[in-house]
């Protein structure tokens, strides 16, 4: 009775059989939509990546751009000297203390805003702009409205306040777009094609 309750309790050994492996068929159908990856790169790119660009008018290069940024930020510049030239000979004074010192700092950021309103308002290109050649036109080629210039501006101070990082963008775009030009559709270009 021992010997029954012993082989009753004791596991029964593990039984090894073969295990039978399907194998893919060789002549099966691949449908024309399945996708492959290509990790050697053995097949070729057949189409470049399509630009949001449908126009021919080529991007103005980031040095021109910059240069058309440097014109605009010394006219921004010689009017606050102006401004504050005119205050002093009036007898005016400034104080940097920490009560005064917000209120300037604001009135410094409402320039460049002004400024970029007037050319925004008139519908033309900066002076900046103009100097160095260059005029704004939309995906299209056509010239840009009111409201897409509205949306430069705006996606400017977006580009600029996000640690500049919305026009070092450029540098890396294949099409060497900012962040500003893409939410408004709009780009710099040379002058004389246009």
């Amino acid at each position: 009775m021992r010997a029954r309750i012993a082989e009753a309790i004791r596991p029964r050994p593990l039984q090894q059989s073969k295990v039978e492996v399907r194998h893919a068929r060789a002549n099966r159908k691949v449908s024309s939509d399945q996708q492959r990856l290509d990790f050697f790169g053995s097949e070729e790119v057949l189409s470049p990546p399509q630009s949001n660009i449908i126009c021919d008018a080529p991007v103005a290069p980031t040095s021109i751009r910059v240069q058309a940024s440097v014109i605009d930020g010394l006219v921004m510049l010689g009017g606050v000297a102006l401004m504050l030239a005119g205050m002093l000979y009036a007898g005016g004074s400034l104080s940097f203390d920490k009560h005064s010192a917000p209120f300037l700092v604001l009135a410094l950021l409402t320039i460049p805003v002004f400024y970029k309103l007037i050319w925004v308002y008139m519908g033309r290109d900066s002076f900046g702009m103009r100097s160095a050649g260059l005029c704004l036109v939309d995906f299209d080629g056509n010239p840009p409205s009111k409201a897409r210039r509205y949306h430069r501006m705006l996606g400017s101070f977006v580009s600029l306040l996000a640690a500049g990082i919305g026009l070092v963008w450029a540098l890396l775009d294949e099409d060497a777009l900012t962040w500003h030009d893409y939410i408004s559709g709009t780009f710099p270009t040379i002058h004389s094609d246009y």
